[in-house]
């Protein structure tokens, strides 16, 4: 509810020309009598610490190097990349052995059905990632 800016009492919606306890006029404070709310930002271009993230550059790291969660570093969210990490290991650890063990192939063959697999599935979370609108870095910004 909004609150008047004399006496600080707290006024209903019908109440907005007038307080009803104090009697001031146009009795609403300037940070909650505003019906907009600013929704542009500015992005300072020469700020040094800013560097734009791309969708493009993220699609190909998950192609290249996404058994190393390497993409979710490159958007600033550690834990996301170390979490990937491990799964994509723990994943391809598991797969090669029910492939060595109960499908009856050599180790190497086993670990490269792991890999090509592990390929298919870090190139379409790429993917999703890279159609999916408004995604944002772990710093809250756009990544373009």
């Amino acid at each position: 509810m909004p609150v008047c800016k004399n006496c600080g009492s707290r006024i209903d919606k019908f109440s907005k020309d007038v307080c009803p306890i104090c009697g001031q006029v146009d009795p609403f404070s300037e940070k909650t009598g505003s019906e907009t709310v600013e929704v542009t930002t500015s992005i300072d271009v020469n700020n040094e610490d800013y560097k734009p993230r791309h969708k493009k550059t993220m699609l190909i790291l998950f192609i290249c190097l996404g058994f190393f969660g390497v993409p979710f570093f490159y958007m600033y969210q550690k834990k996301s990349g170390l979490i990937f990490l491990l799964l994509n290991l723990v994943g391809m650890g598991l797969i090669s052995f029910l492939f060595a063990f109960y499908g009856g192939l050599p180790v190497y063959g086993a670990i490269l059905i792991a890999v090509g697999i592990f390929l298919l599935v870090n190139s379409a979370t790429g993917l999703y990632l890279y159609f999916m609108p408004n995604l944002q870095d772990g710093r809250g910004d756009f990544i373009l």
